[in-house]
């Protein structure tokens, strides 16, 4: 398990250095400059070289990549050129908002998902099966930019029942959660009825039966443990969506979490935040994919990692 960790882990550099590179060539190269953003229209030319060699900007692209890759093997992800403080304390502030907006999305999918899994899955060909899936054909062919608008005009403007914007007390939770969790409930609940009918047509659930098992056990003590294992898989994938997901529904609804930050990042050409920001997501990607592999013996006793 121990090796096996390590060798991950230890895959993850390659990755991380290559998703920089592509991230660093493009944001050079989008029309744009920083400097023009700090001093304004106004500025002269002798302060915006001034202010481009103080920053480094006059260096060329590669000189500037591989500055950056040795401060971020240290840790260290530069300096934001806007906000005059470090991209590390930046992303550490904005990160719990992201965090505590994915999670909540993730609840919403699964409470909205395995229930209706489950129900499709034992009144498979029924009219209560065609609605489910009906549902999650819907729910994935709904993009999020277009479903939080919709969410905000009925139950904020229409309505008032919930808060347009921003995170504040928990019902400033509930649109963006359900914008977000929705269409990963719809994928959920179609993964949880494939292998629920999968793993009723095994031996040991007719002898579960045969014992005598009830069947509310049958389903959910012997069926749906031993179905869960693609539903833990796409769940850790599907959480690393949610991370990088978010910059969208973060934007709609104003959330101060990482995807804004990725976003201001972008329009003021802020250099730093951006590729420090997208290593994040990148790296906190790969790394829920190495905690869903660990799940995996966790969930099932049979399975043991390759070493």
């Amino acid at each position: 398990m121990l090796s096996f960790i390590v060798k991950r882990i230890g895959s993850l550099i390659p990755v991380c250095l290559g998703v920089l590179l592509i991230v660093v060539g493009m944001i050079h190269f989008v029309p744009g400059d920083p400097v023009d953003i700090i001093l304004g229209d106004y500025a002269t030319l002798e302060d915006k070289n001034a202010l481009r060699h103080e920053l480094g900007l006059d260096q060329s692209v590669i000189k500037q990549t591989v500055a950056y890759i040795g401060h971020a093997a240290k840790g260290d992800l530069g300096h934001s050129l806007i906000y005059q403080k470090s991209v590390n304390v930046l992303i550490m502030e904005r990160l719990p908002a992201t965090m505590r907006l994915a999670i909540a999305s993730l609840i919403v999918a699964l409470l909205i998902s395995v229930p209706l899994g489950i129900i499709a899955s034992i009144s498979a060909g029924s009219k209560l099966d065609f609605a489910a899936m009906s549902f999650a054909v819907s729910g994935v062919a709904i993009p999020t930019f277009w479903l939080g608008p919709l969410l905000i005009l009925l139950f904020s403007v229409e309505l008032g029942w919930l808060p347009v914007s921003e995170m504040g007390s928990w019902k400033s939770y509930i649109l963006p959660a359900l914008t977000m969790g929705t269409p990963l409930a719809a994928a959920l609940s179609r993964i949880t009825r494939n292998s629920m009918l999968d793993t009723l047509k095994e031996d040991f659930v007719r002898t579960a039966r045969a014992k005598g098992c009830s069947e509310s056990r049958v389903i959910l003590s012997h069926t749906f443990r031993n179905a869960s294992l693609p539903l833990v898989t796409v769940i850790g994938l599907q959480f690393g969506v949610l991370m990088t997901g978010a910059i969208i529904t973060e934007k709609v609804f104003d959330w101060p979490g990482l995807g804004s930050l990725l976003v201001e990042g972008i329009n003021t050409r802020d250099y730093p935040v951006v590729q420090g920001c997208v290593l994040f997501f990148s790296g906190s990607y790969l790394l829920v994919n190495l905690l869903t592999d660990i799940a995996y013996s966790l969930v099932d006793p049979r399975i043991r990692l390759s070493t």
